[in-house]
C-alpha cells in the first residue's frame, strides 16, 4: 500500500529521495554537461521552517516513489495574490501506472488551497508531455511560456 506524507522534514526528504532525485534529473534535466543536480539543502530547511516550502512525499514501506514540492507567497507582481509554484514532482517509472502521479496532483492542489493560495503554476518541460494532460483534465490551462539558454562559460 502506498502512502502519502505531508511536510517530510527537508533533511530527511532530500536524504530519503536522493536516489530518485538523480533519475529525475537525469530523465528530465536539461543541459545535464553544465548543470548539476545539487539541491541546497540549508535553502529547503529555511524555506520549510518559513512555511514557503511544502512537500508531499510518496512512499511504498520505506522508499521514496514520488514526491511534489511547492514554494507558497504572495507574487512580487501582484502582493494580495497568493501563489504556489510546484518547484518539481516527479513520479518514480515503475510506478507510473498506480495513479499515484494524480494523488500528488490532487493533493498538492489541496494543500495549496488550505494554505490559501490563489494561483498554482506548474513547469512542463516540452519535450516531457506526460505532465500536460493530467493538469489539463485538472482544469490548467497554459498561462505563459518559459525560454531558457545556458549563458555560462
Amino acid at each position: 500500500m502506498y502512502k502519502i506524507v505531508y511536510n517530510v522534514p527537508a533533511k530527511v526528504f532530500l536524504n530519503d529521495a536522493a536516489e530518485l532525485l538523480h533519475a529525475h534529473w537525469k530523465e528530465l534535466a536539461v543541459n545535464q554537461d553544465k548543470v548539476f543536480l545539487k539541491p541546497d539543502v540549508n535553502k529547503y530547511v529555511l524555506l520549510q521552517e518559513n512555511g514557503m516550502l511544502h512537500n508531499l512525499v510518496a512512499y511504498d514501506n520505506n522508499k521514496v516513489i514520488g514526491y511534489s514540492v511547492i514554494i507558497i507567497q504572495p507574487h512580487i507582481h501582484y502582493v494580495d495574490t497568493i501563489f504556489a509554484a510546484v518547484d518539481v514532482i516527479y513520479v518514480d517509472k515503475e510506478y507510473r501506472n498506480n495513479n499515484i502521479g494524480a494523488r500528488l496532483l490532487i493533493a498538492t492542489e489541496r494543500l495549496a488551497k488550505e494554505k490559501g493560495v490563489h494561483v498554482i503554476t506548474h513547469h512542463a518541460k516540452p519535450n516531457v508531455p506526460m505532465i500536460v494532460k493530467p493538469l489539463q483534465k485538472m482544469g490548467y490551462t497554459l498561462y505563459e511560456q518559459m525560454y531558457g539558454k545556458y549563458v555560462g562559460e
